[in-house]
This record gives structure tokens, sequence and C-alpha cells, in this order.
């Protein structure tokens, strides 16, 4: 969820993780932000390209397997 203020009118509004999902998608290779309309006085609003990369709902990740102690074998030595 990316929380977004008006630089002109101060409102306050979210965009949610769907929105910001279709933001990203709408984005071209080469722009750096996504302009969003003032839901109250229609003025537009840049969000970052980075503001919505961080807003994207983490993929839950399996834990990570601890790494196995490995047993101290002594190399073979030759007689």
């Amino acid at each position: 969820m990316v929380k977004i203020t008006c630089f002109k009118c101060h409102w306050s509004w979210s965009l949610g993780s769907k929105d910001v999902k279709a933001a990203l998608d709408s984005l071209a290779p080469d722009e750096n932000y996504y302009a969003i309309e003032c839901p109250k006085c229609r003025r537009i609003n840049k969000v970052t390209r980075k503001q919505l990369k961080q807003a994207l709902p983490r993929a839950a990740t399996e834990p990570a397997e601890p790494e196995s102690k490995t047993e101290s074998t002594p190399p073979d030595q030759e007689a």
C-alpha cells in the first residue's frame, strides 16, 4: 500500500497492492514515475518507481535451511 498526499490540496489517499501492481505494470521501462490524479482536486501527483516497488507485497519465502554442520572428517592419510 502506498500513501499519497496531494502536493496542491494536501488530501491523503492510498493505493492498494493491486493498484500498485497495475501501476508498475503500466510503466514503460524508461519511465521513472507514475502520474496519478488527486481524487479531490484532480492535480497530477508523481509516485516514483522506487516507492511503488517498495510497496509491493513481499512474496512469502520459505525459511532458509540451516547450514548443515559438516562433520570434520580427517583426509585419508597414506601409510
